[in-house]
């Protein structure tokens, strides 16, 4: 009996409070989950996975010259657009996943694994040792309840079975939001705030550094930075997004 009661009471539940898409705010169909396979196929794809030299690899390929160091930088994309026109899609999951009324990171798991699968027969992952996603303080940790990359980094693990490193990478201080910060500003904002803990253990080893979103590149720069000194240390990196024009 209790069985059947609590099936009536779900169903009741569907009908008062259906299931919606995170982007369109339309009802989901039974097989979709947070978000709607239109809104998944309208994601404006940057196409990165199969262009060498592309918008990613001439952001860091300009950080590195300006920097003048020796990162031993592989490649890098961003899986699409996040700017306010072609990126709409994607921007409003991200923000309603990161900031919304009930912020829920299995959007992040969702994205990520997304990507991997389209990504898949592509080289951006090729020989990549283990994914680490860009770190958050502790303090924000608490305060949003998860890490995006993390959960960005679990649904590409899942499809391509590169373990997730979340133990080395760590952020030492709890920077300004750089969503809210000056671009020019967002150097200075990121300087020295992140380390990495027992670097010999990622000697010669090919790190895939995963964030949500590129803007200025200098968050990632920042994490490259404290990894350069370690000895045949590779980095490439990935984003769901890229906030460009």
């Amino acid at each position: 009996m209790s069985s059947v009661i609590a099936r009536l009471w779900n169903a009741m539940l569907e009908v008062l409070f259906p299931a919606c898409c995170l982007s369109c705010d339309g009802k989901l169909m039974d097989d979709e989950q947070h978000v709607c396979s239109d809104c998944l196929a309208a994601i404006p794809r940057t196409e990165h996975a199969i262009i060498r030299q592309n918008g990613i690899d001439m952001l860091f390929a300009e950080w590195i010259k300006k920097e003048k160091t020796r990162l031993r930088y592989v490649g890098g994309a961003a899986f699409a657009y996040y700017n306010r026109e072609r990126g709409k899609v994607l921007r409003t999951l991200i923000e309603r996943g990161k900031y919304g009324a009930h912020p829920d990171p299995y959007v992040f798991y969702l994205l990520g694994r997304l990507a991997a699968q389209e990504y898949i027969d592509s080289d951006l992952f090729d020989d990549i040792d283990c994914l680490v996603p860009v770190p958050l303080h502790p303090r924000r940790l608490r305060e949003r309840g998860f890490n995006q990359a993390e959960w960005i980094c679990k649904g590409v693990s899942e499809v391509l079975h590169i373990p997730v490193d979340t133990e080395h990478l760590i952020r030492t201080r709890n920077n300004a939001h750089q969503s809210r910060s000056q671009f020019e500003k967002r150097q200075d904002n990121v300087k020295d705030i992140f380390a990495v803990r027992y670097p010999e253990e990622w000697k010669n080893k090919h790190i895939l550094l995963v964030d949500d979103v590129i803007t200025s590149g200098s968050t990632l720069m920042a994490c490259m930075k404290q990894m350069t000194p370690i000895r045949g240390c590779r980095i490439s990196v990935f984003a769901l997004g890229w906030a460009h024009n």
